[in-house]
């Protein structure tokens, strides 16, 4: 097939920091080398239009927000159907997750299983589906088995770093 014919997927690093990833746009709260737009994560709604993008990664950003869910909702916004957002957060019951003292919301196993469920906070009551979603565990979380590490975690904190979370977006 000619490359031509290819169909490129529109790709969005949503908080980008210094992380400027190529064949992306880049977008951060302050501008700099790489990055395409910046504005406040904040303000709603984004400077972005409707059904723009294909893919959204949304790494280590939502616990900085006023309200991740509004701006889930406008990454939602902003996606084209069926498009996917990978999100990664700090685990709550990791010791990162309280080293910023930026960071305003923690995250767990359940939260975003519980957005996608709640009614209440999403207008369109199917806009996202969830297609994986795993905790990374630690390197001493690493040598509990999984059922085990998941139980224990309950009580002992340090057995999982982030939380990586795939969604779908229907439209």
């Amino acid at each position: 097939m000619e490359k031509s014919k290819i169909k490129q997927l529109r790709r969005l690093n949503f908080g980008c920091g210094s992380d400027i990833k190529k064949d992306f746009d880049n977008v951060d709260v302050e501008y700099g080398k790489g990055i395409w737009k910046s504005f406040d994560f904040n303000t709603y709604p984004y400077p972005i239009k409707d059904n723009t993008y294909d893919y959204i990664l949304a790494r280590c950003i939502l616990e900085h927000l006023d309200k991740p869910e509004k701006a889930l909702m406008e990454l939602w916004r902003i996606s084209k159907p069926n498009g996917i957002i990978d999100i990664i957060v700090p685990h709550h019951a990791n010791k990162g997750a309280y080293d910023d003292i930026e960071h305003k919301h923690y995250f767990n196993e359940n939260c975003f299983s519980f957005f996608v469920k709640d009614k209440r906070k999403i207008i369109n009551k199917k806009a996202f589906k969830v297609v994986n979603m795993f905790s990374k565990p630690s390197r001493v979380g690493r040598v509990i088995p999984g059922k085990l590490r998941a139980f224990l975690s309950l009580f002992i904190n340090g057995l999982y770093t982030k939380i990586f979370v795939r969604l779908e977006v229907v439209k």
